[in-house]
């Protein structure tokens, strides 16, 4: 250390024109006590110096060398070795670094912020709009500036230590640090903007819709996804900012992420699953019904875990919507009504989804057995029940591809293939017959022993269904026990007359009981004369029996509550409990 001490002197001697002989010549020692207060650090100079050693000091160096030193001390520009932000601004003037970081103060960096991110190649310009950067470049620039320009020496000794201070610079510069605040909440705003778009999850193949001319589902190409550290890119543009680097690219570590599936691979899976068609009548009406319902549910496409519910998606049948009086089911009979056949598009349905092997949620038999199905195999809707409803509960999407022509609906179920080539059928297997019985019923209205039938009699059956599988040759798999179905039987009503002979008819057999009512007289009380017996004419005494003589009106005109007609069935069998 004491000899880069010796040497630095030397230098320092050699500069300003004093060799060796000159400094023993002006005075040995005091020159070695000079030497060793000055030696090293300019800003370490003693305050404490005598006014004895600073003459001597001063003696030391000729006026001519303090006039050069003077020189380089009083130099208005910024001294070499001075740098700002590791920018090198000696001998540059005040405006002169100022004007060396325009565009890094508040007034005018909103000019020459140009930030991009750098994502998979692809350059992503940041709005900067807004963004200000705050810093403390003023008071650097004045702090810089005023570095040496100081000594708590006085007179020539100053002079002396500013100088030694300024030489120092040119091997250890000194560098000043300009603080940049930033708004790091805007920052992030405008960052996420930027990468937000270009930061995409990865996009499966997926089904849009199903198209009816085609026969085929609309489905959209897969893509592949980015996923960037969002996190460090916000960060590195703070800290570029803060740094005073308005012009930049940030590099984003982005992965790229692969879908699992494609258009393709989603295609090969689905396609027609069941079908299930029946011929209608030639009623006109009930075939615009029938149609007007395959219109609605034609194509509609259903998602893993939605469910179909005919009344909601149909709505309710009006004529509003184009639907037509036509025979239909009510209170166990048949008679006209508003969309009256529409559940013979819904027993297509029910069926389709069966062979498709969907989960129906809720399914109800009519009242009276169709005659376009086997028994057990039906559905019924009505508004607002009984409802149909079905379940895709399946991991693809299905659709539904319904239509009316040539007096003859079909519904087709597409979707995920069945393995193996297996399909599904519905049976239904009969379990008992309900025979009607007859009901006679009094009728004074027609001639005594006539009889009208007033409702036929109509067989009631009881049915249980399964779902079948079968092997792609026809071989039976498995069978699966499914709904069951009652068919209320109705019993025969005929009216018997008794021809207002006051008789009674016998419910179960018909036949008319006419023995006369017993209407004597009772004797009266021989001691209790009649009142006003000698005023009241004979006629008006027998005009009426006695009270407790007189039939009760109507006693035989309907039988007991157990003998008269069966129970109708409930008004459309909404009422009856699905029996899954």
């Amino acid at each position: 250390m004491k000899i880069e001490l010796d040497e630095k002197k030397k230098s320092l001697l050699k500069k300003i024109g004093i060799g060796a002989a000159g400094v023993l010549v002006a005075g040995g020692i005091g020159t070695f006590i000079y030497l060793n207060n000055r030696g090293g650090n300019s800003t370490t100079s003693s305050s404490a110096s005598s006014s004895e050693s600073t003459a001597v000091d001063a003696a030391e160096v000729s006026p001519s060398e303090l006039e050069n030193m003077k020189k380089v001390v009083d130099d208005p520009a910024f001294y070499p070795g001075i740098t700002i932000n590791g920018t090198d601004v000696g001998g540059k003037t005040k405006e002169e670094v100022r004007a060396l970081f325009a565009g890094k103060e508040d007034d005018s960096q909103q000019e020459q912020l140009d930030i991009q991110f750098k994502v998979n190649g692809e350059l992503v310009k940041v709005n900067t709009e807004g963004l200000k950067v705050k810093s403390n470049l003023d008071e650097i620039i004045e702090e810089a500036y005023n570095y040496g320009r100081t000594s708590d020496a006085a007179g020539d000794d100053a002079i002396k230590e500013r100088y030694e201070k300024i030489e120092a610079l040119k091997t250890e510069p000194a560098d000043f640090e300009v603080d940049y605040e930033v708004n790091e909440s805007l920052i992030e705003t405008l960052a996420r903007q930027a990468l937000e778009p270009h930061n995409t999850e990865v996009k499966e193949a997926a089904v849009e819709g199903f198209d009816v001319e085609k026969l085929e589902f609309i489905i959209t190409e897969s893509q592949d996804g980015v996923v960037m550290d969002m996190d460090k890119a916000i960060s590195d543009m703070k800290e570029k900012l803060r740094n005073a680097e308005f012009s930049c690219i940030i590099d984003v570590s982005a992965e790229v992420a692969k879908p699992e599936t494609s258009a393709d691979d989603l295609r090969s899976q689905l396609g027609l699953v069941s079908t299930t068609t029946s011929e209608t009548t030639d009623n006109d009406n009930r075939n615009t019904n029938i149609r007007l319902v395959c219109e609605k549910i034609d194509g509609l496409v259903l998602m893993p875990g939605e469910q179909f519910n005919f009344n909601n998606f149909v709505g309710q049948r009006t004529s509003e919507k184009g639907y037509k009086m036509a025979h239909g089911i009510y209170n166990g009979s048949m008679r006209d009504e508003l969309g009256g056949g529409i559940c013979q598009a819904n027993t297509m349905l029910y069926q389709s989804v069966t062979k498709a092997d969907l989960q129906v949620d809720e399914r109800k038999n009519h009242s009276i057995p169709s005659t376009y199905v086997d028994k057990g195999t039906d559905a019924t809707v009505t508004w607002y029940s009984p409802n149909f409803r079905f379940t895709n509960n399946t991991d693809l999407p299905v659709a539904i591809h319904a239509y009316y022509a040539d007096q003859h609906v079909t519904v087709e179920i597409y979707g995920r293939q069945l393995p193996d080539g297996e399909y599904i059928e519905l049976i239904g297997e009969h379990v008992r017959t309900i025979s009607p019985s007859t009901t006679y019923v009094n009728d004074p209205s027609l001639p005594a022993g006539q009889q009208k039938k007033t409702q036929s009699g109509r067989t009631g059956y009881d049915y249980k269904s399964y779902k079948v599988w079968y092997d792609k040759d026809g071989n039976e798999i498995k069978r699966e026990p499914y709904f069951s179905s009652h068919y209320p039987c109705r019993n025969a009503v005929i009216n018997v007359g008794t021809g207002g002979s006051g008789g009674t008819v016998d419910p179960n057999t018909g036949a008319v009981d006419t023995t006369p009512t017993d209407t004597a007289v009772p004797i009266q009380d021989p001691t209790t004369p009649p009142a006003d017996t000698t005023v009241a004419p004979p006629a008006d005494t027998t005009a009426a029996p006695p009270p407790e003589t007189t039939p009760p009106a109507d006693t035989t005109a309907a039988p007991p509550p157990e003998t008269q007609a069966p129970t109708t069935p409930p008004a459309d069998p909404a009422t009856d409990p699905a029996t899954p």
